[in-house]
Order: structure tokens, then sequence, then C-alpha cells
């Protein structure tokens, strides 16, 4: 296995061992909070704990599967399209998911998916040039984009955790 895969497996948390870099499992920054939680926000100008979950997965799915792969089927479910860019109230997350399971579910086939697609690369793949129209990167260059994405969030779902619970933040 090339060097690259393993980086990228690992920054992406790799299935086949349980292993990765702890940014990468950010599900497990949300076990034990309640539905309520997931939703509480400190002020009505910001965004839930549901909604940095979503994001990342939200992202992630468009980095790789519509910017990389280029596949143009929807991957994002209608729902799921709250979870985008736009900064949104809660009562609009709640009226469109439906149901906090199906996003975590929906959460954890798109990681599922990443890494399956990870694993399929030759190394030469990592290499290979993927145009926007804005910019023209290689995949490996999107994969650790999107890597940095999800542990920008994962800091702020660490915050407002320790907001909701009152904890000392901790500094790193």
């Amino acid at each position: 296995m090339s060097e690259l895969k393993k980086v990228a497996l690992w920054m992406f948390g790799n299935v086949r061992t349980g292993e990765g870099f702890w940014y990468s499992h950010y599900l497990r920054l949300i076990d034990g909070l309640s539905e309520d939680q997931l939703f509480w926000i400190p002020d009505p100008k910001k965004l839930p704990i549901i909604w940095h979950i979503g994001h990342i997965a939200h992202r992630e799915r468009t980095h790789i599967g519509k910017i990389i792969q280029k596949i143009k089927a929807t991957i994002i479910p209608p729902e799921y399209e709250i979870f985008a860019t736009d900064w949104c109230p809660v009562y609009e997350i709640r009226k469109s998911i439906h149901s906090v399971k199906n996003v975590l579910n929906w959460v954890a086939q798109v990681r599922y998916e990443s890494q399956k697609y990870i694993y399929s690369l030759k190394n030469k793949d990592f290499y290979s040039l993927v145009e926007t129209g804005e910019d023209l990167l290689n995949v490996a260059h999107w994969l650790f984009i999107t890597a940095s994405h999800t542990a920008l969030h994962y800091g702020k779902i660490q915050l407002l955790r320790a907001l909701l619970k009152d904890e000392i933040d901790s500094p790193c």
C-alpha cells in the first residue's frame, strides 16, 4: 500500500483497523448527548452541533463524490442540503432533517463511501488533477483539504460541547 493511501486512510479513519486520526472520529464527540443537546445553541446566531456534524458529511460527500469522483447523480439527499454552506436557524434544521438518527446513519454512510473510495485508489490516482473551474488541484490535495475542513468543525463541536456541559475549555 502506498504511503499516500496509508496517510489518507488514517486521516479519514481506517474502517478495517479501527484506527485513524482522532479528528476523523467526530461522531465520538457526540456520544451521550441527547437530541435537545445536539440542537442547543449558546446564541440565536450560532449553529448547533448537529449542523456541524451534517456539514462535515455534506462537504466530504461534495468534495469526494462530486468534485473528485465527478458523480453526476444526486448523492446528498435533499433534506440534508440544509447542511451546505449557508447559516440557517435551528427550527429550519429540525424541519428539514426529520430524524437525528437518520442524519447519523447518513453521516456514517458518507464516511464509509469515502473510505471505500480512498481504499480503491492506486498510487498514481492521488496525483491525478481535478478541475473545478477555479482550481487545478490533485486528488491528494482535495482529500487533505477535506480532512482539514473536518478538523475545523471538530474544534467547533468541541467548543459547543464544552459550553453545553459547562466544562473547562481544553486549550489543545
